[in-house]
C-alpha cells in the first residue's frame, strides 16, 4: 500500500462506529514502503481520534521509527493484539469505576524544599510508608527517631528484636551505605546501629532524615508490589516475586488499575512461583488475601493520585500472619 493510501485510509475506518481500537501490522519494509509517513500518519491518527493503537514491528529499524512518533510498539501481532486486549479491559473498567481521592489535601505527604515544577522527587521511606498506609497497604510498625535516645525507646515500645534503617530522602538503596541493622535486642545494639546510620548517610553527603526502627517480621515469602506512570497506557501496577534478587531473576505479572482481587489472582497464577505459593511437597498454600488487597489499594492510589510517579515495595511480606510491607519507596511529581 502506497504511502497516501495508508494515510487516506485510517480515517475512513475510524468512522466506523464499531472501530474502537486499531491494530496495524508492518511486517516488511524495502522500496515503495516508506515507514517513515507510516509512522507519521500512525501518530497523527492516535492524536486525532484518541482511540488506541498499536502495532506489531518485528524489524528493530522499523519499530524505532514508529517509537520515535510515540506509537506503542512491539515485536509480534501476538504479543501486540494482547496488549491492546487489556487496553480495552482497562477501558470498560475504569467506565464502571468511581474512584476518587477522599484523603484530605494536608495528608499528603509535605515536600521539604520546593523543587521544580514536573520534576519527580523520592519520598523517603518513613514518608512513603505513611503515604501507602494511608491508601490501605499494611505497613510493619516502626518509628522514625532522631535521636539515639528515641531509637532505644522505640526498642522498648515496640518490642524486640527489631531493625534500625537510615532514613534519608536522598539515598534510595540503603544497603549499599550499610544502613540496615537487623535483629538487634538491646539499646546498645539498637543506639549503636542509630550512630552508624547517622555517620554513613552524613558522610555520603545524604540529608539525614532519622532512623527507622520497627519490628522483625517473619513471613512465608518475600514479595514485590510496584507502580509507575507509562506514557503509553498510563497507571501500572507490578506484581510479583520479591526479596533481593528481582532484578536478577524478575518474575513479575502488569496489571492496568482499576482490577480487583480476582484478577490480582489470575496474574499471580502466571508467575513461575505459582506453584511455590500454591504449596508444594505438602506445605501449605500461602495466604495472598492481604497481598490481592494491597495490590487493589495500589491500584486505587495511582488512578486517584497523579502525583505519584512511580512507587516500588520490596519487600511486602505474606503468610502467617506477616502480610505487611517492610520497605517501600514512593517519587512524586512536582506541582
Amino acid at each position: 500500500m502506497g504511502r497516501d493510501g495508508f494515510g487516506q485510509i485510517l480515517p475512513v475506518i475510524a468512522t466506523d462506529p464499531a472501530a474502537d481500537a486499531f491494530f496495524i501490522g508492518v511486517p516488511v519494509a524495502g522500496t515503495g514502503y516508506d515507514v517513515d509517513a507510516f509512522a507519521r500518519d500512525t501518530a497523527a491518527f492516535t492524536a486525532e481520534t484518541g482511540k488506541p493503537v498499536v502495532v506489531a514491528a518485528p524489524q528493530p529499524g522499523v519499530a524505532a521509527r514508529f517509537k520515535a512518533h510515540g506509537a506503542a510498539v512491539f515485536t509480534g501481532e501476538a504479543e501486540a493484539i494482547n496488549a491492546l486486549a487489556q487496553v480495552i479491559g482497562h477501558h470498560e473498567l475504569m467506565a464502571r469505576a468511581q474512584i476518587a481521592d477522599t484523603r484530605p489535601a494536608d495528608a499528603r505527604p509535605v515536600l521539604r524544599e520546593p523543587p521544580a515544577a514536573g520534576a519527580q522527587v523520592m519520598l523517603n521511606e518513613a514518608d512513603s510508608l505513611a503515604r501507602l498506609a494511608e491508601a490501605g497497604v499494611p505497613v510493619i510498625p516502626h518509628r522514625l527517631c532522631g535521636t539515639p535516645e528515641e531509637a532505644t525507646a522505640a526498642l522498648a515500645e515496640l518490642g524486640g528484636p527489631v531493625a534500625v534503617k537510615g532514613c534519608s530522602r536522598d539515598v534510595a538503596h540503603k544497603s549499599e551505605l550499610g544502613l540496615v541493622h537487623l535483629g538487634l535486642a538491646t539499646p546498645e545494639a539498637v543506639d549503636t546501629a542509630f550512630r552508624a546510620c547517622r555517620k554513613a548517610i552524613t558522610k555520603a553527603g545524604a540529608s539525614f532524615d532519622g532512623a527507622i526502627v520497627s519490628r522483625m517480621a517473619k513471613g512465608r515469602r518475600e514479595m514485590l508490589l510496584g507502580a509507575h506512570r507509562d506514557p503509553v497506557f498510563g497507571p501500572v501496577v507490578v506484581i510479583g516475586d520479591g526479596g533481593k534478587y528481582v532484578e536478577a531473576l524478575p518474575d513479575v505479572a502488569l496489571l492496568l488499575p482499576p482490577f480487583d482481587r480476582t484478577q490480582v489472582r489470575a496474574a499471580l497464577a502466571r508467575l513461575r512461583i505459582a506453584p511455590i505459593l500454591a504449596g508444594v511437597r505438602g506445605e501449605p498454600p500461602v495466604n495472598l488475601d492481604a497481598y490481592c488487597d494491597a495490590a487493589c489499594a495500589v491500584g486505587a492510589l495511582m488512578v486517584a493520585d497523579p502525583r505519584i510517579a512511580s512507587l516500588d515495595i520490596n519487600p511486602l511480606m505474606v503468610g502467617d500472619g506477616a502480610d505487611l510491607a517492610l520497605d517501600a519507596v514512593v517519587f512524586v511529581t512536582a506541582g
